[in-house]
C-alpha cells in the first residue's frame, strides 16, 4: 500500500490510554528505506489516533530482509515467511502500570518534599518505559531517600544508617529492611559501577517501593478520610425513638410490681 492511501485507513496498535490493542486511524505515514549489498531495511512512521478514546500517538515499525520466520507453505509448496517487526511508540507503552494514587500523592502528604517524591516517582516510570534502566535504578533509590526524609529521618545520614533508624523506630519491618538494602545497593551499583539492570530486575524493587509508599502515606489518609465520612454520617442518622414500654422501664421503679 502506498504512502498516500494509508492515510485515513485503520490498523491495529497498542493504545497506552486504553491499555490494549485498538483500531487506530492513520493520520500520517512516512517510510524510510535503505540497503547495503543484499541487505535491505525499511522503517514506517505513523501518526495514529485511537478510535476508542481519541488518544494521539506516534509509532514506528522497523524490519529488514534478514528478520523473518516461516509461517507455512504456499500452493506451490514454497515456504512462506513473515517479518519480525520492532514496534516503538511515543508516548511509550507502559512497562508497569502506575499506581492509582500516583498523580494525587502530593495531596496525601503534608511536607515540603512531597512534590519532590511525586516527581521522582513519575520519572522512574518514564525511565522504565523507555528502557533507561540505569536511571530507573538510581531513581528508585532516590525515591526511597526522599520518602525517608518525609517520615522524619535525618537526610544527612548514610543509607545504611537511615534503614537502621527506620527499623529501630518501627517504620519498617526486618523483612522490609532486607528488601530496601537490595533496593539501595542496586541504585548504588548503577550510579557508581555502571550496572545496567533488566526490567525483570527492577520490577520487584519498584513493587516494594510502591507498597511502602502506599502503607506509609496513602492508606493512613484514606483511613482518615473514611473515618471523617463515617463521623459526618453518624451525625445525620436519626436516633431510635424510645417506645412507651421502654420509657416506663427506664423510669424510677419501672417494671416493679
Amino acid at each position: 500500500m502506498s504512502e498516500q492511501n494509508r492515510i485515513g485507513s485503520r490498523q491495529k496498535a497498542f493504545c497506552a490510554s486504553c491499555k490494549g490493542e485498538r483500531n487506530c486511524e492513520i493520520k500520517g505515514h512516512h517510510r524510510v528505506t535503505g540497503s547495503e549489498g543484499n541487505y535491505d531495511w525499511w522503517k514506517d512512521w505513523y501518526l495514529l489516533v485511537c478510535c476508542g478514546c481519541d488518544h494521539v500517538f506516534a509509532q514506528s515499525e522497523f524490519t529488514d530482509s534478514e528478520s523473518h520466520y516461516p509461517v507455512g507453505y504456499d500452493s506451490a509448496g514454497n515456504v512462506e515467511y513473515e517479518h519480525d517487526i520492532l514496534v516503538k511508540s511515543w508516548p511509550a507503552k507502559f512497562k508497569r502500570d502506575r499506581p492509582a494514587w500516583l498523580d494525587r500523592l502530593n495531596s496525601y502528604i503534608e511536607h515540603d518534599k512531597s512534590a519532590d517524591l511525586e516527581a521522582c516517582l513519575f520519572q522512574i516510570y518514564e525511565a522504565l518505559d523507555h528502557d533507561l534502566n540505569i536511571f530507573a535504578a538510581i531513581g528508585i533509590r532516590s525515591a526511597f531517600d526522599v520518602a525517608s526524609e518525609v517520615l522524619g529521618v535525618d537526610p544527612e545520614q548514610a543509607f545504611e544508617a537511615k534503614i537502621k533508624t527506620m527499623e529501630d523506630s518501627g517504620l519498617i519491618t526486618p523483612l522490609q529492611r532486607d528488601d530496601f538494602e537490595v533496593l539501595i545497593n542496586a541504585g548504588n551499583a548503577s550510579a557508581h559501577r555502571g550496572w545496567s539492570p533488566s526490567f525483570k530486575d527492577l520490577d520487584p524493587l519498584i513493587g516494594s517501593l510502591e507498597h511502602f509508599i502506599t502503607d506509609k502515606f496513602v492508606t493512613p489518609q484514606l483511613r482518615k478520610k473514611s473515618a471523617d465520612g463515617v463521623a459526618e454520617v453518624r451525625s445525620k442518622v436519626p436516633q431510635r425513638l424510645k417506645k412507651k414500654k421502654d420509657a416506663a422501664l427506664s423510669a424510677p421503679g419501672g417494671g416493679q410490681k
